[in-house]
């Protein structure tokens, strides 16, 4: 799979769940895949718990792919997260691929904050 190939693939994944057509969503990762936060320690095991977990979901997020980085069967997605509620966070995906499905999927995701003022000198904003 080529890396366009491979975003392609990506850019469709997120848009059947921003869709939240979850069972297209699923034909993008292995029946084995393993999806894990570990801010909050939790693991979802195989194609169909992650499923029944999207579609139990009381209020999902929407996500805005901002760059996907990839390296062989190694990739990251990052990722603006959207609620209805109107909080955005920032999420990044870390995706362990085999035969051009998802085989993991590690999600690190936060709330942006202001940046302390005593960094000020040592930053500045992005472009």
């Amino acid at each position: 799979m080529t890396d366009a190939d491979f975003e392609a693939t990506v850019r469709a994944a997120f848009a059947a769940f921003n869709e939240r057509r979850f069972a297209d969503f699923a034909q993008y990762v292995i029946d084995d895949v393993v999806e894990a936060y570990p801010q909050s320690g939790e693991v979802m095991l195989g194609r169909a718990n992650q499923l029944a977990m999207h579609q139990a979901f009381p209020h999902p997020p929407t996500f805005t792919i901002r760059v996907i980085h990839r390296s062989g069967d190694l990739a990251v997605v990052e990722t603006d997260e959207g609620y209805a509620r109107g909080s955005a966070w920032k999420t990044i995906f870390i995706l362990e691929l085999r035969d051009g499905l998802i085989a993991t999927m590690t999600m690190y995701f936060g709330e942006p904050f202001a940046a302390p003022e005593w960094r000020r000198p040592f930053w500045r904003a992005p472009d």
